[in-house]
């Protein structure tokens, strides 16, 4: 059996090779002659939105069923077609956009297109610019006796994008600048941390130039207590001022600082009332650190 087999396989294959051949190219002939249904997803274009607008939410593709003969079913296999939506008349807000909207151009012949999805919703909202400054996050500390002086960069950045994601935003941060254990001067190209990637600035990148001197201590006295409390709140405290207060810094920064300078409070409004035993958060100028306060806890009244 296996002989016979082997035998017409291998007696005159060139004949039998046209004959799949030709067999095969009758039936696809034949197969692009009928009408099918083809469904897949197509990816959706838009256009022509104008530039004081930008796109905040949209569908990026739908699921689209294309009816027609086979010819013209086998260019949409072989290359998908773009859904393209026109948004040169969009006004800022959420936008529905009937499908029947969209123009699908394929190849050839007459097909029928039915959208899956018959609305597509995506929001739309003006394009800003403004000027924010720029903060840096700061991890470790220098070696022992020195201290951060400054830390130079571009006091402010422009920034575009969404208004109701820019409005809000005061400042931009970088990635965490790490000064441990450092004591010398150094620069740093930091990368700008957006929040969304709808938001954009000039540069990606700012260089920060970093200062660190030698430390020196401060003493100061004599600064004022303030207790935070609601409006139907009564507190009191045992003392009313911080009597000492050592502060550590470079010495350019050590030099001028003043009681002024300085913020000690106390926030009750969160407590019930009675008798707290409480610390005071103590709020310095940038790159100075307290050292020892006297006294380090407040004995606060509530009414």
């Amino acid at each position: 059996m296996l002989y016979r087999i082997l035998s017409f396989i291998t007696s005159d294959p060139i004949r039998k090779i046209f004959a799949i051949i030709f067999a095969f190219g009758l039936w696809i002939y034949v197969a692009i002659g009928n009408n099918y249904t083809y469904q897949r997803e197509i990816e959706v274009s838009y256009a022509n939105l104008p530039d004081s607008l930008i796109m905040v939410d949209s569908v990026p593709s739908v699921t689209v069923a294309f009816t027609g003969r086979g010819g013209a079913l086998f260019t949409i296999w072989a290359a998908p077609p773009k859904a393209l939506c026109d948004l040169s008349q969009t006004r800022p807000g959420t936008v529905r956009i009937p499908a029947r909207d969209l123009k699908t151009t394929v190849g050839y012949g007459p097909m029928r297109i039915d959208f899956e999805t018959p609305v597509l919703t995506i929001s739309v909202d003006r394009m800003i610019e403004k000027d924010v400054a720029v903060g840096v996050p700061v991890k470790g500390t220098p070696r022992q006796g020195y201290a951060i002086d400054t830390i130079s960069i571009p006091d402010k950045m422009n920034v575009s994008g969404p208004q109701r994601m820019l409005e809000p935003v005061n400042e931009l941060s970088t990635e965490t600048l790490s000064v441990r254990n450092r004591a010398e001067s150094f620069e740093r190209d930091l990368k700008l941390i957006l929040a969304s990637p709808l938001i954009k600035t000039a540069q990606s990148n700012v260089k920060a130039n970093v200062r660190i001197d030698q430390t020196a201590i401060q003493t100061l006295t004599n600064i004022p207590l303030v207790i935070i409390h609601s409006g139907d709140q009564r507190a009191r405290s045992d003392k009313i001022k911080l009597d000492t207060l050592i502060v550590e810094g470079t010495a350019r920064r050590v030099k001028n600082l003043s009681a002024r300078d300085i913020a000690v409070r106390i926030n009750v409004t969160e407590l019930a009332p009675g008798n707290h035993d409480l610390p005071a958060e103590i709020i310095l100028p940038p790159y100075i650190t307290p050292v020892k306060s006297v006294p380090q806890r407040f004995n606060i009244t509530i009414d």
